[in-house]
């Protein structure tokens, strides 16, 4: 306490000019409009730096938040496209039903550097998830779900030399055979392409729709290298679409026929 009395005695004319000088400003601004105005301009451009950086970090701080508001929102809006896709036919007639619904999953694991590669997604069955579900990124196919637990799906990816998709040349709708590399995860190859069809370097291959579990038209790759090999079809080398190392958020796609054409196919095979 004596420390602090000797200070401001030791400064006691410092503490009244500064007194001084508050009471001169305080009358200046109250009694002169325009040093007024200006003081007024200049607090509020000092409060509205600091009210701006305040904004920045809460937004910063609530990036996560906004970011799964966002993939909710998108994940809607892909559902309410899917309806109207559907409900829109050749006639304009309105249909009752929707055949695909669409999931958002985060992935948690990804492997790309073995010969039989998996995804590991944050939702399972108790989701709506199955067994069966083609799973696609933003740029395109990335693989069927192969297995379920109640909060976790594991997804066979493409890169996989277990796994073979219905694909087509989107120009001319030849179709033939998705099939991995299995060296590159960019490098895939389209089989069973007969050598009288068009094909071309920059050709867009996609999805048949043949398949119950990938709807017509996913991505998979683009035409790198057309080869004539010794016998009937082409050597197709594609760059795949989908980048699996840079994939965080997926789609998994529902089909709500698949039972109806399973019963059907298998109504057939036991005949």
């Amino acid at each position: 306490m004596r420390n602090i009395i000797d200070f401001i005695i030791k400064h006691q004319f410092l503490f009244i000019f500064l007194v001084l000088e508050s009471i001169a400003f305080y009358f200046v601004l109250n009694k002169n409009e325009y040093h007024n105005a200006t003081y007024q301009r200049f607090a509020q451009q000092i409060n509205g730096k600091i009210e701006l950086k305040k904004t920045q970090i809460k937004q910063y701080l609530n990036l996560k938040k906004i970011n799964d508001r966002l993939i909710a929102e998108n994940e809607e809006l892909k559902n309410v496209i899917v309806i109207y896709q559907s409900s829109y036919n050749i006639s304009k007639a309105i249909k009752k039903d929707k055949q695909y619904n669409y999931y958002v999953c985060r992935v948690i694991n990804n492997s790309i550097n073995k010969q039989y590669n998996y995804i590991t997604l944050d939702k399972g069955s108790k989701h709506g998830l199955k067994p069966k579900m083609a799973v696609i990124s933003p740029n395109g196919a990335v693989g069927i779900i192969e297995a379920v637990s109640p909060n976790y799906s594991l997804v066979i990816s493409l890169l996989n030399r277990n796994i073979k998709v219905s694909a087509k040349i989107k120009k001319n709708n030849y179709f033939g055979s998705f099939e991995w590399s299995g060296t590159s995860y960019k490098k895939a190859f389209l089989n069973e392409i007969p050598l009288h069809v068009d094909v071309k370097k920059g050709d867009t291959i996609v999805t048949s729709g043949f398949s119950y579990i990938f709807p017509e038209g996913i991505p998979l790759g683009i035409v790198e290298d057309v080869k004539i090999s010794s016998g009937t079809f082409y050597d197709i080398t594609l760059n795949i679409t989908t980048d699996f190392k840079s994939l965080f958020y997926v789609y998994v796609i529902e089909n709500n026929k698949q039972e109806e054409l399973n019963e059907l196919e298998n109504k057939i095979k036991n005949d």
